[in-house]
């Protein structure tokens, strides 16, 4: 209590003591003018005389003295008032940094890359760009060239007729995918594909059963497909040297391929054998090593302007090959769980609000449904 009575007395003015001038130069001093007060009490303390400030009057700026600093008066708080604590103002506390930090994903984190890039996990990405780095002299030096010659020197019909045979031999390896798919509409629709053309298309050089009337098209099959068609993703993205862009799960599947099907032509060109399918398989020899190197230029020459467009205008060439190669085969894989379409069927149309490859803004020459 007597801290607050002596802050209270400190308030009081105090007689002015003017300073030390040269009269020589300044004008006559005048005697402050009273100044009228007002009562006044601090809580819990005596009553003061303070100056008021409505009719306090105006110092003159030349002869008006510089005021000495006043100290603050010292409150002690153990007797200082308490105020309401309900007209109190609500400070919002500052915001916990290190909190939002903590729950913010990092870049790092598995899950949230997934989300990001979903489908698109490449732990092998350093090992794919050095694979993919060696491999581009190569496809422009030699693959490429050799592609362009190809389809420059070999006229279209001889080419179309190579592709024909090659997917004639092909023929009977989709067929036996489709069995295991257990789409029997499929193999058989391929059996009757199979028999036309080995027939009718000269051993497969000319693809007689896609014209009419019989409109039966060629779909490509392999035990890479059926292993994605029955759950298994790609598990690993490769990118293999000279062979390009594949995943672990379709690698598996050509190993597969590559077994299987020489075993079942050998059973289709010789069926009164006895031996294990497993046991036997068609050698082809040298016509074997011509129909690999036949087949691998004409899929190198079809896919060329792909692969330009993508090394010209890509800011990343192997990050975008890698997608456009997932994507592809996601797409394949979802086309063999698909319902079969007749040729010329009309398709339902697929509602906007579940399609998600629908356009999200309404067709403004479309009329408003009624």
């Amino acid at each position: 209590m007597l801290s607050l009575y002596f802050a209270a007395a400190s308030l009081t003015p105090q007689p002015f003591v003017p300073p030390l001038l040269d009269v020589s130069n300044t004008r006559p001093f005048a005697p402050e003018p009273s100044v009228p007060t007002v009562v006044a009490s601090l809580p819990g303390g005596p009553k003061i005389q303070v100056a008021d400030p409505a009719s306090a009057p105006v110092a003159d700026p030349v002869t008006a003295p510089v005021a000495a600093p006043v100290a603050a008066p010292v409150v002690d708080a153990a007797t200082a008032p308490v105020g309401d604590p309900a007209a109190a103002p609500v400070v919002d506390p500052a915001p916990d940094t290190n909190a939002a930090q903590a729950s913010a994903p990092a870049d790092d984190d598995p899950a949230f890359t997934e989300a990001r890039i979903p489908g698109d996990a490449d732990p092998l990405a350093p090992i794919n760009r050095i694979s993919y780095a060696i491999s581009q002299p190569i496809d422009r030096f030699i693959l490429r060239p050799a592609a362009i010659v190809y389809t420059k020197v070999v006229p279209k019909p001889a080419r179309d007729g190579a592709r024909n045979a090659i997917q004639n031999l092909s023929e009977p390896l989709v067929i036996f995918n489709d069995l295991v798919q257990l789409h029997p509409h499929r193999a058989v629709a391929g059996v009757v594909r199979f028999l036309i053309n080995s027939v009718f298309g000269i051993g497969g050089l000319i693809d007689v059963a896609k014209r009419k009337p019989f409109h039966i098209r060629h779909h490509a099959n392999g035990f890479g497909d059926t292993l994605g068609y029955y759950g298994v993703g790609p598990i690993l993205y490769l990118y293999l040297p000279v062979l390009g862009p594949t995943t672990l799960r379709d690698t598996a599947g050509d190993f597969g391929d590559a077994f299987a099907q020489p075993r079942i032509l050998y059973k289709i060109t010789h069926p009164d054998s006895d031996r294990p399918i497993w046991r036997n398989s068609l050698n082809l020899g040298k016509t074997g090593t011509v129909i690999r190197v036949v087949d691998g230029l004409d899929k190198r020459a079809e896919v060329d302007q792909e692969l330009e467009s993508i090394r010209r205008d890509s800011v990343d060439p192997y990050a975008t090959l890698r997608a456009s190669y997932l994507q592809d085969r996601a797409g394949e894989i979802a086309a063999l769980k698909a319902k079969p379409v007749a040729e010329g069927a009309v398709l339902d149309p697929v509602d906007p609000a579940t399609d998600p490859l629908a356009d999200p803004l309404p067709d403004p020459d479309r009329a408003p449904p009624k």
